[in-house]
C-alpha cells in the first residue's frame, strides 16, 4: 500500500512539473547534439587543428559576451514584470534596443580596427566571419529571450535544437576546415531568424521610450557586462595561460574536458531561464508559498538528481572521454573529473543567481562573477606551474566553490525571512 502511495505522489510531482521536464527534455536533446557536433568536429580536425578551432571560438565568446549577452537577460527579468503589469514589454524591448545598437556599433569598430591582430593571434583570418557571427547571434538571442520572458519556454528551446540541428546535418555532409566550421555555424543559426514569425506584435512593436525604465535596464545590463566579463575570463583565462605555458595540443586537451565540463554545467542555467520569470513576479507581488515551494522543495529535488547525475559522469569520466573523443584525448580524463565538481556547485549557485536577479542585488552577483574570474587567474598561473596541465581546472573549481559558498552565506537567511 505505501509503494502505491508513493509511487502516485511521484506521478503527481511529475504531472504538476511536466512543463519544466519537457522543457529539460528539449535542453538535454540539445546539449546532446552540440556534444555530438563537438565530438564528430574533434575526430575529424588534428589535435592542433581543435587547438586552433578553440581559440578561435574563445574569440567568438568575447566578442558575443560584449557585444550582446550581457544585456540579453534584462528581457526575462524586466520584460515578464513589465508584461504582468501592462500587457506588452515595449519599454523593456526598445530601452534593450537602444542599449545593443551603442554597443554593436563600438563592437563592429573595435574588431575593423584589429581585425589584423586578431586574424593573428587565431592563427587564420576569420575576424569578419566572426563579426557576421556576432549579428546573428544577436537576432537568435532576441527571439530566445522574448519566449522565455512570456513564458513559451518550450518554444524558446525548439529555437536552439533547430540551429544545432541544421548544424550538425552541415558538418556531415560537407567537408570542412575551422574557417568553413565557423562559416557553417553562422549558416545554420541565422536559418532560425524564421522564428521572429511568431512574435507577437504587441508586446513589441510599439516604440515606447520610458526614462526611468531605460535607466533601470541600463543598470542591470551594465551590471551583467560586468559579471559577465568576469565568466568569460574564466574560460578565457584558462585557455591564455596554458597557450602561454604549454602548447597549442595542450590547449585543445584542456578544452576537450572543458565543453564537455561547459555543457554539463551550462545545463544548470535551464533552471534560471526556465523559472526566472515566473520567479520574479512571485518576488514583486512577495508570493510566499509559490517562493517557498520553489526554494525548499523543487530546488532540492533538482540538486539532488543533480548530484546523482554529476556522481555517475565522475565514475565514468574516463570511459567517456575515451569513448566520445578517443585515445589522442585520453588525458583529458582527469581535467573533466575536477571540473565536474566545479559543474556541481554551479548547480547550487544557479538559484541565488535568480534571487539577486530578481531582488535588484544584481551588484553583487556580479561582483562575485568577476571576482571568481579574477581569483580563477591568479591560480591558473601559480597552479599550472605546480600541477601541469590540471592547474587550471582546479583554479577554476576553488574560485567556483568559493563564490557560491558565499553565496550561500547571504542568501539563505533573506531567502528564509521572506518566505516564512
Amino acid at each position: 500500500m505505501s509503494e502505491c502511495i508513493n509511487v502516485k505522489k511521484l506521478i503527481n510531482v511529475m504531472k504538476s512539473k511536466k512543463e519544466f521536464i519537457f522543457y529539460s527534455i528539449l535542453k538535454i536533446i540539445a546539449m546532446i547534439l552540440g556534444l555530438l557536433t563537438n565530438i564528430f568536429i574533434v575526430r575529424k580536425l588534428s589535435v592542433n587543428n581543435f587547438g586552433v578551432f578553440s581559440i578561435a571560438f574563445m574569440l567568438i565568446g568575447l566578442i558575443t559576451t560584449f557585444g550582446f549577452s550581457w544585456s540579453s537577460s534584462s528581457i526575462i527579468y524586466f520584460g515578464s514584470k513589465e508584461k504582468s503589469i501592462y500587457g506588452n514589454m515595449n519599454k523593456t524591448f526598445w530601452a534593450r534596443n537602444i542599449i545593443i545598437m551603442v554597443s554593436l556599433i563600438l563592437t563592429t569598430l573595435a574588431f575593423i580596427l584589429f581585425r589584423n591582430s586578431i586574424n593573428k593571434y587565431i592563427g587564420i583570418e576569420v575576424a569578419y566571419l566572426i563579426l557576421i557571427w556576432l549579428y546573428v547571434s544577436v537576432a537568435e538571442d532576441y527571439l530566445v529571450q522574448y519566449f522565455l520572458a512570456i513564458k513559451k519556454q518550450l518554444y524558446s528551446s525548439i529555437i536552439s535544437i533547430t540551429a544545432k540541428v541544421l548544424y550538425i546535418l552541415m558538418i556531415f555532409l560537407f567537408s570542412f576546415d575551422v574557417r568553413q566550421l565557423i562559416l557553417l555555424n553562422i549558416l545554420s543559426h541565422a536559418s532560425v531568424l524564421l522564428y521572429v514569425l511568431g512574435i507577437n506584435r504587441k508586446d513589441v512593436g510599439h516604440f515606447e521610450f520610458d526614462k526611468y525604465w531605460f535607466k533601470e535596464v541600463l543598470d542591470f545590463s551594465l551590471w551583467q557586462l560586468f559579471g559577465f566579463s568576469g565568466l568569460y575570463l574564466i574560460n578565457f583565462g584558462d585557455t591564455a595561460v596554458i597557450k602561454y605555458f604549454m602548447t597549442t595540443e595542450d590547449v585543445g586537451i584542456y578544452n576537450v574536458a572543458y565543453k564537455l565540463f561547459s555543457n554539463i554545467a551550462d545545463f544548470s542555467f535551464i533552471i534560471s531561464g526556465f523559472f526566472a520569470s515566473t520567479i520574479s513576479v512571485s518576488f514583486a507581488k512577495i508570493d510566499a508559498r509559490h517562493l517557498k515551494s520553489f526554494f525548499y522543495k523543487d530546488r532540492f529535488l533538482i540538486l539532488f538528481v543533480g548530484l546523482v547525475a554529476h556522481f555517475i559522469v565522475i565514475i565514468f569520466a574516463k570511459s567517456i572521454i575515451v569513448f566520445l573523443y578517443g585515445y589522442s584525448y585520453e588525458g583529458a580524463a582527469s581535467i573533466f573529473k575536477i571540473l565536474m565538481i566545479g559543474s556541481l556547485f554551479r548547480y547550487i549557485s544557479v538559484f541565488y543567481m535568480i534571487y539577486y536577479n530578481t531582488n535588484k542585488k544584481y551588484r553583487i552577483q556580479q561582483t562575485l562573477n568577476i571576482t571568481q574570474a579574477v581569483l580563477n587567474l591568479i591560480l591558473d598561473v601559480i597552479l599550472i606551474n605546480i600541477f601541469g596541465l590540471i592547474g587550471p581546472a582546479i583554479a577554476t573549481v576553488i574560485s567556483i566553490v568559493l563564490t557560491t559558498l558565499f553565496s550561500i552565506y547571504y542568501c539563505e537567511k533573506r531567502i528564509m525571512s521572506i518566505v516564512k
